[in-house]
């Protein structure tokens, strides 16, 4: 392997650790809500977050790339995000208030009146996230791993802390008697979804405040000049983005209103099952944290780092895929039997995730060439699919009906993708060694779910030797590949 896919491979390890560790903190709050909220309360948390996830592409503009790419192109850098973080202050401030004067708007409309206080909470984290994410983006460029890991633990360390206090000890001081009186009358005026967006209000403020150094130090001044290129550059990586958020979330946002009856409590049981899944979301996550920069500092190296790269990504999805699949019973833990029904949408949300996961790594191509446009192509494709399935299917199939909607967009994605991009950017990749690959895992999923076992020890057994075969056939299949790809220098 050679030293800049080490150094690769080291990044993605420090932000996948920080990434990671830091997404599996906040995935235990999973189980918390699911046992602390109702599932009604835990429905609106999820959807609440759905809106976030789409909302917070729209206020930063793809300029995370836009910055990326200018930065190694003849600008001064500081400039650049000086510039850059002028203009996210201005629109970020201004959203947050709109949210004064719009949260019982929105609470009218959406929730039946209810959740205004949380609906301002929303436009809060919203106008902070936005904001200090082009310093996080800063860190990354400057290869500072360590720092931008640190300060995301502590976002989500808080996050977690104000979460435990709010929604399990003052309860339980009050049902102590410990804490009494007025405090008491004013803490019960409001449910759990406030707290839950209050504790990530918070976090947001610490985050914030860690990072006013990133943002403050520089000395350069605002240029004009270069806002209109990074933003005709930006602008089709925005609409990437939102598609791309819109294909992810907009199940969680269509489900309350295509299960009208018990549309939040359906969407609760969804959502932590997706949550399982965030398993892959984590490693596809992390990868790109570290390949972004990569692939634009690195062009020279040639495609064939890329390809060998995709080699190495499709392989460990699909490890993580089966590692989740296999062993879903123990994960099951985390869960309540209420929420254990809907674990059928687990190994399609997996797949779906895996499959963006490779459609990222096919979208170098058009970033590379400038072609940003082609990929809001894919994305409204991706996004359109999407919607289009989860009207016809949830109302036949329930929430089963979201999974495939994801997984029929990401797919289509990622098809497209490979094919134009073939043609335009011709990466060496290897689709036949990939097949091979979803092949032998297929037999895998397929060998653990129809063979029954009774006795656990010989179960679990089973499952750990033909999960040790997959990963062998890995090595075996690139010791005696003829057509592998050489190594780049």
């Amino acid at each position: 392997m050679s030293l800049s896919l080490k150094k690769l491979a080291g990044e993605t390890m420090i932000y996948g650790a920080s990434t990671m560790l830091g997404r599996l903190l906040n995935w235990f709050l999973m189980p918390f809500y699911i046992r602390t909220l109702t599932t009604y309360e835990y429905g609106v948390v999820v959807n609440f977050y759905a809106v976030i996830s789409v909302l917070l592409v729209v206020l930063t503009y793809g300029l995370e790339t836009g910055f990326f790419r200018f930065s190694g192109k003849g600008y001064q850098e500081n400039s650049i995000f000086k510039t850059l973080i002028s203009l996210l202050a201005i629109t970020s401030g201004t959203f947050v208030l709109l949210g004064f004067f719009l949260n019982g708007t929105v609470s009218d409309l959406f929730y039946g009146g209810d959740h205004a206080l949380a609906i301002l909470l929303v436009f809060l984290i919203l106008g902070i996230d936005s904001f200090i994410a082009l310093p996080f983006a800063r860190l990354r460029l400057k290869n500072r791993p360590v720092k931008f890991g640190i300060i995301k633990l502590v976002n989500i360390g808080s996050n977690i802390f104000f979460n435990l206090l709010f929604l399990l000890l003052i309860p339980y001081l009050i049902k102590q008697n410990i804490l009494e009186g007025d405090f008491v009358l004013i803490y019960q005026k409001f449910n759990g979804v406030f707290y839950v967006f209050l504790s990530n209000a918070l976090s947001s403020v610490i985050t914030f405040l860690l990072l006013i150094p990133q943002i403050f130090h520089i000395g350069s001044h605002v240029d004009f000049s270069i806002l209109k290129p990074i933003m005709v550059y930006s602008l089709p990586v925005l609409f990437v983005g939102i598609t791309g958020m819109i294909t992810q979330n907009i199940d969680k946002i269509l489900l309350p209103a295509l299960l009208k009856n018990s549309g939040f409590s359906e969407l609760a049981v969804y959502g932590a099952n997706f949550k399982i899944g965030v398993l892959m979301s984590l490693f596809t996550q992390s990868f790109r944290f570290a390949f972004e920069p990569f692939f634009f500092k690195n062009k020279e190296k040639g495609m064939k780092s890329y390809a060998l790269v995709m080699d190495y990504f499709i392989f460990f999805g699909l490890i993580i895929f089966l590692g989740v699949t296999l062993f879903l019973d123990v994960i099951n833990i985390v869960l309540t039997q209420e929420y254990i029904a809907g674990n059928n949408i687990i190994p399609v949300i997996l797949l779906a995730l895996l499959f963006y996961g490779i459609y990222f790594n096919l979208s170098l191509w058009y970033k590379l060439t400038d072609k940003t446009w082609i990929g809001a192509i894919f994305g409204t494709i991706g996004a359109g699919l999407t919607v289009i399935l989860n009207i016809l299917l949830v109302p036949e199939i329930g929430v089963l009906g979201s999974a495939i909607a994801l997984l029929v967009g990401y797919f289509v994605m990622m098809v497209v993708s490979w094919i134009i991009g073939h043609k335009h950017y011709p990466v060496p990749y290897q689709p036949r060694k990939y097949l091979i690959y979803f092949v032998l895992a297929a037999i895998v999923f397929f060998a653990a779910k129809e063979i029954n076992i009774e006795e656990q020890f010989f179960s679990y057994l089973f499952k750990a030797v033909i999960f040790a075969l997959f990963i062998g056939s890995f090595f075996v299949i690139k010791r005696y590949d003829k057509d592998k790809i050489s190594q780049p220098e």
